[in-house]
């Protein structure tokens, strides 16, 4: 019975450790009117050498960083969200700066000393987005 109980917490136990993290990606739906219009600002905003993958007519999915995907969809029907769609940056100033030169103004950068650093803006099509900078 001893012998049962402990492989049997050792199975609880290796059960534990694989499902503590259940996922493999995230994949992040945003609506859009405009799929090509879309497409072509996401992809400024991401960077040209984004990955980039078109499931099928009106779904284009871009690969903003490892395990994370935005998933733009066309529709006519918007939703309303409150949701923010953020972005980890190494330099706030530098991130803000280089989208600036490519028309994205991603709003003005409020520092909470020792905290972070973040802005907040919108994508072309009203969906709330932001970058962060961690100290």
């Amino acid at each position: 019975m001893r012998k049962l109980f402990s492989t049997t917490a050792m199975l609880f136990s290796l059960v534990g450790t694989a499902s503590a993290e259940p996922f493999q990606e995230v994949t992040i739906g945003i609506p859009v009117s405009s799929i090509a219009e879309a497409e072509a600002w996401y992809t400024s905003f991401l960077g040209s050498n984004v990955e980039t993958i078109k499931p099928f007519p009106g779904v284009v999915e871009l690969k903003a960083s490892k395990g994370v995907w935005i998933q733009l969809f066309e529709t006519e029907d918007k939703q309303q969200s409150q949701t923010i769609v953020r972005f980890l940056v190494d330099d706030m100033a530098e991130a803000q700066d280089g989208r600036s030169k490519l028309g994205i103004d991603t709003g003005t950068a409020i520092e909470v000393p020792g905290v972070v650093t973040f802005s907040e803006f919108a994508d072309p099509f009203g969906n709330a987005l932001g970058l962060y900078d961690l100290p």
